[in-house]
Formats: C-alpha cells, sequence, structure tokens
C-alpha cells in the first residue's frame, strides 16, 4: 500500500513539475531585453550628468529577473575612468509594472535602485605619509621604500568602500 502511494504521489509530483516548466512565460524575453537597454541609456546618462568629467563608461554586467509578473529586478554592474582613477559600480534596481493607455505598449516604472561593492582602482599609486602628506609618483624623489609606502605605490591598487 504504502508503495503506491509513494508512487502516485511521485507521479503527481513529475506531472505538476513537467507543467510548470512546459507553461508559457507571462513575460517574454523582449521585455526583459528592453528593460536591460533602457535602464543602461539611463544609468549612462545619470553618471553623466553626476560626472561630466568621467570617460570610457561601460556597462559590465545587467541582467534582469522576475520577481512576480509585475516586478522586476535588474542587477547591474558598470565602470567609468575619472581622473587618476577607474570606479566600479554594481547595484540593483526594482522596477513594477505600471497600468499603459496602449495595450501593446508595457510601462515600467523604477521603484528604487541600490548601489554597493564600489571599488577605485588607481591608476598610479599615491604614496600616503604618516605626516599627512601625500606625493604622487612624479614628486617622489626618495628611494627609501617601507611597506605601507610600497604598498600605497604599487601601479594598481584597489580600495573598496570609496562612494561614488
Amino acid at each position: 500500500m504504502i508503495k503506491i502511494v509513494s508512487f502516485v504521489l511521485f507521479i503527481s509530483a513529475f506531472i505538476w513539475t513537467w507543467c510548470l516548466f512546459n507553461s508559457p512565460s507571462q513575460m517574454g524575453t523582449d521585455v526583459h531585453a528592453g528593460i536591460q537597454s533602457k535602464l543602461t541609456i539611463l544609468i549612462e546618462d545619470t553618471v553623466k550628468a553626476k560626472r561630466p568629467s568621467m570617460t570610457n563608461f561601460r556597462l559590465n554586467k545587467m541582467y534582469t529577473e522576475k520577481i512576480e509578473d509585475s516586478k522586476v529586478k535588474a542587477h547591474f554592474s558598470y565602470q567609468f575612468d575619472e581622473e587618476q582613477a577607474t570606479q566600479t559600480v554594481s547595484g540593483e534596481a526594482i522596477l513594477t509594472k505600471a497600468l499603459s493607455e496602449d495595450p501593446n505598449v508595457q510601462k515600467w516604472v523604477l521603484q528604487s535602485v541600490k548601489t554597493g561593492g564600489d571599488v577605485v582602482e588607481f591608476k598610479e599609486g599615491v604614496t600616503i605619509t604618516s605626516d599627512g602628506k601625500t606625493e604622487t609618483p612624479a614628486a617622489e624623489t626618495s628611494t627609501e621604500t617601507t611597506p605601507a609606502a610600497s604598498a600605497a605605490s604599487e601601479s594598481s591598487q584597489t580600495a573598496p568602500g570609496i562612494g561614488h
């Protein structure tokens, strides 16, 4: 008797998962692609407006995932150069579907954007001394190095946690 019940449960679970994976999706890949392309343009325009001196904007990562039928989470990471540093910022955004006058056009409202995990990579190291002075590599005349000074004067450093 237990074998029959187990078999019936197994078959019903198998049929349920098969139907779950083979049901048509309410949100097509064209919706995800449209959201991703518009978010990319929005992020680039926002960064350019807030940082006019930035150059070489690059989108490293952008993907979206459906949370609910009317809610999408977008994950992104972008990078740009500014003076002597390259900054990398990653984050996520939540979008909700809004009512549209045209049934053929979908509207998505950007509800929240959260960034974190900022990384600043210096193109040329800056030496920081205990007396509070900073020196650029071109201004250095001393050949004496200490472990802290040699670590700070490497040609490429990563300093996580520095804001954007």
